[in-house]
């Protein structure tokens, strides 16, 4: 893969955006993307993908993540995926307007998607698996329908909100996850750039 100079710039919300219907008021400001932490990590995501091939963001949300990775990753082509067409209308509003011509939005879930089996350079499922209702007995099926996305030597990003900071916040998710809940995958990489919030771990793809 080639290597490639990553600008510090990022593409912001604006003040016009509602983001969680303007529950979280630091969203709101011209100079954070969604909150600081949030920013942390995706410049720790956007040390771990490729600089080129399609990258899967499946459950991206609103987008934020996935429009920013396509803009400083030109050559990727960048698939943000979720279930809920609505939250990704902020994403194909920061297409529009940025022209980042190498990002799209698709309605879809892990389970059901129209992006190719062995097709993906990098497929991130960054602060999904939690929210998942009951999922600790369906985590190996999951991560195995993520990996299938992958061509051989694709790298699979993974995300959970760390429980210790989960209750000095006061956050609550569906089914909080351990690491240790991921030892059925095959030497997964922990990234120490992640901000405390969060374990950040990949594993790449034989």
């Amino acid at each position: 893969m080639s290597i490639q100079e990553v600008s510090s710039a990022w593409i912001y919300l604006d003040r016009n955006t509602q983001v969680w219907d303007g529950q979280v008021p630091v969203s709101q400001g011209v100079f954070q993307p969604i909150h600081w932490v949030t920013l942390g990590r995706m410049r720790a995501e956007l040390q771990l993908v490729p600089n080129e091939g399609r990258i899967a963001d499946v459950g991206c949300g609103s987008g934020i993540v996935s429009v920013n990775l396509a803009w400083k990753k030109p050559r990727t082509e960048v698939v943000g995926i979720d279930p809920d067409d609505s939250r990704m209308v902020i994403g194909r509003q920061l297409v529009s307007e940025h022209r980042v011509p190498n990002c799209r939005f698709e309605v879809g879930s892990i389970e059901n998607n129209a992006i190719e089996k062995q097709s993906c350079a990098c497929v991130l499922c960054t602060e999904v698996l939690d929210h998942i209702p009951d999922v600790k007995p369906k985590l190996e099926i999951l991560v195995e329908e993520l990996l299938e996305l992958l061509m051989p030597g694709g790298r699979l990003i993974l995300s959970i909100l760390d429980q210790e900071c989960m209750a000095e916040a006061g956050i609550e998710v569906a089914s909080p996850l351990l690491v240790s809940d991921f030892n059925f995958i095959t030497h997964p990489m922990l990234d120490r750039n992640c901000p405390r919030w969060w374990y950040l771990f990949y594993v790449d793809k034989e």
